[in-house]
């Protein structure tokens, strides 16, 4: 395999990822789509938190073994351009001199993009397995899970009060 063909495989839960978003192409006038990519809050990549920078890459695949993950494939030895709408101190939008508004762009390479990622689920799986164990957690379910079979016992006998 040639180093142009190699690929670096993200995957992002699919509430980060925008697929076939329709545009119009303005040389031709195509209707036309594109895919959209936000990084998670807490991904650092060189000590700059990217959290919130988006990428628009050309594939977005389902996951074989999750429906709510989204794989996107990328050339490992081709940049990835992120860019996040600049904003000052009070959260308001930058414009720049003809009222557009301001991008910051950053360019990485996507297996930066990927020890970023994982860097970030480790932490935050770090921090909330430290709040409760499983037996804790399975406890709760189990408790509420008892309450609502308690609760449907009493009402099974009732009309329902229309």
């Amino acid at each position: 395999m040639s180093d142009s063909a190699e690929k670096v495989y993200l995957s992002f839960h699919k509430s980060f990822v925008k697929e076939n978003i329709p545009y119009i192409d303005r040389s031709t006038g195509e209707d036309r789509t594109f895919n959209s990519v936000t990084l998670p809050s807490d991904t650092v990549i060189d000590g700059r938190n990217v959290g919130g920078f988006q990428f628009s890459p050309l594939y977005v695949d389902p996951s074989k073994y999750d429906e709510n993950q989204r794989v996107v494939p990328l050339l490992a030895n081709r940049e990835v351009w992120l860019t996040k709408t600049a904003r000052d101190a009070d959260g308001n939008v930058l414009l720049d001199q003809d009222g557009n508004p301001e991008k910051e762009t950053l360019k990485v390479m996507p297996a930066a993009i990927k020890e970023a990622l994982a860097e970030a689920r480790r932490a935050w799986s770090q921090q909330h397995s430290q709040e409760r164990s499983l037996q804790e957690r399975a406890g709760t379910a189990r408790n509420g899970a008892g309450a609502m079979h308690r609760e449907g016992d009493r009402l099974s006998d009732r009309d329902i009060p229309f």
